[in-house]
């Protein structure tokens, strides 16, 4: 009502009235008008800081930091961290978009600790995906120790109403998007009770610029708050279209972005020009300002043998007769396309993954008129070690002796569990695996945002297994996909190696994969090493080299993007199994080597 109130006064005063206010529409016009002014006087004061304009009292700030109770010895902020936080500060309502694994955590603490010592906010509330509450509880602890309560919002709707009663000064709600969503009356009343900072985690998760029940809920709670952090990585996973719902938390009254319709029209015509105007409240540090020591890429080739081999060739087979049944060279691509290439990877990884759905890639089992190929398939199990797998153990088998840990990585679930059992029967070391199945830890135990006075179950979830697979003494195995694991899970504590049996077309996917043993925290004489198996054929490259070099092609581009200063949507895909089948590109090369043409993979 008040946003409705503020547009008729608006369009009324343009069109050259005289509008007396009274009562609360005089409120609603006037606070408009202070946010205005608030927005104009803020983005100002942005601009200076990032123009190098601005007078910054650093010594004052890292003095309110200690005097809040900041533990300097165990979480010291550096240069870039500092940056992040006077801009945060200086923004007020600011976007951190720094890469992954840059310690965006650490720097909005520092944030709020700075705001709490002011008495500018006396709670903070973060939203996020489960997974991140981990993190915020971990640095909370280590920064500021017991200055703040990390408290997780969680159980039945009766016991969140509860807890919501209960809150205290100086805690910190650990969120997810769902509950927020569900409990939006309750936090805009408690935000309302209490001088409140709002942080949302990994932000482009609320990107839908259309419908969906979590950015909306979401920018109404804003509303009711004193400060406004969002957090990601990769802001813009789609196109530019994805800042629109996280910056309208940042300025819930559309100052930044203006109207829907407009932001989208703007984004399609101009976007550097977007980016120009919003630029004064968002900070982003590259990776190569964290100082990390390039990681060792390893290149391990094996050869596929006896029954491996004839599925992976009578695979390539089927898809060679069914691009000679096309004539043009384009009906020859969405020929392949539609044969789904992914296909031959697995082959080339574990052809018993053919005899498995694979949902995230929406693989059915493969049902083949081929006698020969479903007779190989049925009793592959039984007959054979997939090849990888013996690589695989002669990776982690030197790694183990000398009491280091490694992450597994396969992109199909019946690998996964495969791989587990034969290095539970080779290895005399715990073997942990982590995929879509295990569920995040509040999805499992506490967050139902529907009624009921259940109480928490206690079940297995992704945090308790890398917790227990992190904190294991000596040496250790995880078992894990990208799409599980890929976002808001940090292993570089304690894991250095990583090996992949199989990557897809998903080049995006692939380096945040990388970036869970690969950022900020490492000591300087850190070693990280990651080791990619590929499958040949009579010495010969199969689908791992042609998708080798395809990564190697993207590498640029996506580390431009994905590690890079400058902000650039990432233009993936909606559906992941499109990425992981390749672009026009990708399967043009895939078409060749299956015409036997020179694809000079290697």
């Amino acid at each position: 009502m008040e946003d409705l109130t503020v547009r008729i006064n608006s369009y009324l005063e343009r069109e050259g009235w005289s509008v007396a206010l009274i009562g609360l529409a005089n409120t609603a016009v006037s606070r408009a008008a202070e946010q205005a002014k608030s927005f104009q006087r803020t983005r100002q004061s942005a601009a200076e800081f990032r123009s190098g304009q601005a007078q910054i009292d650093l010594p004052s700030v890292r003095a309110a930091l200690s005097d809040f109770g900041w533990d300097d010895d165990q979480r010291r902020l550096l240069d870039h961290q500092e940056q992040g936080l006077i801009h945060g500060l200086t923004a007020v309502n600011s976007a951190n978009f720094s890469v992954p694994g840059s310690g965006k955590t650490a720097t909005t603490l520092a944030i709020a600790a700075v705001h709490f010592q002011a008495n500018t906010i006396d709670l903070l509330i973060v939203v996020g995906p489960l997974s991140c509450f981990e993190p915020w509880e971990t640095e909370a602890a280590a920064a500021l120790h017991r200055m703040v309560t990390p408290v997780r919002v969680r159980g039945s709707r009766e016991r969140r109403r509860e807890l919501y009663q209960s809150v205290q000064p100086r805690q910190v709600l650990l969120l997810s998007y769902a509950t927020a969503a569900a409990d939006r009356p309750q936090l805009t009343n408690l935000c309302d009770s209490f001088k409140t900072m709002l942080v949302v985690d990994e932000s482009h998760r609320i990107k839908r610029f259309k419908g969906g029940v979590w950015a909306p809920a979401l920018q109404e709670i804003a509303k009711h708050t004193r400060v406004r952090t969002i957090l990601s990585g990769t802001p813009m996973p789609h196109s530019g279209r994805d800042l629109y719902s996280q910056l309208t938390v940042l300025w819930p009254s559309a100052q930044l972005t203006g109207p829907r319709d407009t932001f989208a029209a703007e984004v399609d015509r101009d976007f550097g020009r977007v980016l120009q105007r919003v630029q004064p409240f968002l900070t982003r540090t590259p990776k190569e300002a964290l100082g990390l020591r390039p990681y060792q890429l390893v290149r391990h080739d094996v050869a596929l043998r006896d029954t491996q081999k004839d599925v992976y060739d009578l695979i390539a087979s089927g898809f060679r007769r069914r691009i000679e049944r096309a004539d043009l060279w384009s009906d020859k691509i969405e020929s392949l396309r539609r044969g789904r290439p992914i296909r031959l990877l697995q082959a080339a990884t574990n052809p018993n993954t053919l005899n498995n759905v694979e949902h995230h890639y929406r693989l059915p089992r493969l049902e083949n008129p081929n006698p020969t190929l479903m007779e190989r398939l049925a009793t592959y199990a039984d007959r054979e070690t997939p090849a990888k797998f013996e690589v695989a153990l002669e990776i982690i088998e030197p790694i183990i002796k000398s009491s280091g840990k490694v992450v597994c990585w396969s992109n199909f679930i019946s690998n996964l569990d495969q791989l587990s059992k034969y290095l539970k029967d080779q290895l005399p070391v715990p073997i942990f695996q982590v995929d879509g199945r295990v569920p995040v830890g509040d999805e499992a135990e506490y967050d139902d945002p529907s009624p009921g006075d259940e109480g928490p179950q206690e079940l297995e979830t992704r945090e308790r297994i890398i917790a227990r697979f992190l904190g294991t003494v000596g040496p250790a195995v995880l078992i894990t996909n990208p799409a599980s694991c890929s976002e808001s899970i940090s292993l570089h504590h304690g894991c250095h190696n990583a090996i992949y049996l199989d990557r897809t077309y998903d080049g995006a996917l692939f380096l945040q994969s990388v970036d869970r043993i690969h950022r900020l925290g490492l000591s300087p004489d850190t070693t990280v090493s990651v080791h990619i198996i590929r499958s040949t054929i009579d010495s010969l490259p199969t689908v791992d080299h042609l998708v080798d070099e395809s990564l190697q092609r993207k590498e640029e581009r996506l580390r431009r993007l994905l590690e890079g200063a400058e902000l650039a949507p990432l233009a993936q895909e909606a559906d992941p199994s499109i990425a992981a089948d390749g672009d026009d590109g990708d399967l043009g090369e895939l078409l060749r080597y299956l015409l036997g043409e020179d694809t000079s993979a290697g």
